[in-house]
């Protein structure tokens, strides 16, 4: 019932997010010429996004054979990484579990066993949280938005980014042994008192190597922003910094992670943006960049799963 409940709480939270962007839309471009977004710059760097956003898929999936490696698992990237750009499509479907369970079935397809495919997605989500909110605060502490400019605690941000930064790399060190943990109280909750786990621990270099991993994907898609909102303002006003739409991207994306009901995050994503980019852009400027996003991030999912789809049926691997 509680999971009914919170799939429905979700679900209403993504259209009310929906609902929200979709007015600011059409309050900012009421009457506005939209002709812009045919200008040649804004294609070549709507362009450039969509490839930085796609560099995504080959990062992360370096980062996954590590960690499959790091567990003993027979991996191979050229394997991992067409099961990796096949199944990310599946975030579009209601739920956000689709790409983990076809993810799991092609890797084990692919001779993963199964409690190491289980807790490498588990390792990756929860090192991708600790590394988006870790770039959320850093960029939020170091250039915030026009709402928190005024805070009081902005004068405080050497001591607040350290503290920030002792309290990612502490949750890091700690991920595998809770994981581990967890795994061996659920088979005893079960009544295998004996059960003795596969190696799941993860040295301290490969959780480095992947949080490193994990904070360039967002620097990509904060650059790509960049060179997007460069362009369509034109030199009529300052564009934001590279660090402030990373952390503007950062934000939008973990709030979208956790809202289950929103499938790729649609809506509460968008919603958030806005508000983030409303005090640093124009509000024109700030829409035709969310929507730009969107496109980007659709067509390079889409030119993922092509060439996915493709590179597994070679592979021989079931798609």
């Amino acid at each position: 019932m509680s999971k009914r409940l919170i799939r429905w709480l979700s679900g209403l939270l993504a259209l009310a997010a929906g609902i929200y962007f979709v007015r600011y839309a059409y309050l900012a471009l009421a009457s506005k010429d939209l002709s812009g977004l045919l200008d040649g710059r804004v294609i070549a760097a709507a362009t450039a996004l969509t490839i930085l956003y796609a560099l995504l898929i080959p990062t992360t999936g370096i980062a996954w054979t590590w960690l499959l490696r790091a567990m003993d698992q027979p991996a191979r990237y050229r394997r991992m990484l067409p099961i990796l750009a096949v199944t990310q499509f599946g975030k579009y479907l209601p739920g956000n579990v689709a790409q983990h369970i076809g993810r799991i079935a092609m890797a084990r397809g692919a001779g993963v066993q199964l409690p190491a495919a289980l807790f490498s997605i588990a390792y990756e989500m929860l090192l991708m949280l600790v590394a988006c909110a870790h770039i959320s605060a850093l960029t939020l502490l170091w250039d915030p938005p026009a709402a928190l400019s005024h805070w009081k605690i902005t004068e405080y941000r050497l001591p607040l980014l350290v503290i920030v930064t002792l309290g990612a790399f502490i949750a890091l060190l700690l991920a595998p042994r809770v994981a581990s943990r967890l795994a061996i109280y659920r088979a005893r909750h079960r009544g295998d008192q004996d059960y003795v786990p596969p190696r799941l621990h993860l040295n301290a270099a490969t959780v480095l190597a992947c949080y490193v991993t994990y904070a360039i994907n967002f620097c990509l898609i904060g650059i790509g922003l960049w060179l997007v909102s460069h362009t369509l303002l034109d030199g009529v006003t300052a564009s934001p910094s590279p660090i402030f739409l990373t952390g503007a991207f950062a934000s939008s994306w973990i709030l979208g992670f956790v809202a289950p009901g929103a499938p790729a995050g649609l809506g509460i994503r968008e919603a958030i943006l806005s508000a983030w980019l409303s005090g640093a852009l124009p509000a024109e400027q700030v829409v035709l960049l969310v929507v730009v996003l969107r496109i980007a991030t659709t067509i390079g999912d889409l030119f993922s799963l092509a060439w996915g789809s493709i590179a597994t049926g070679r592979n021989g691997l079931p798609t």
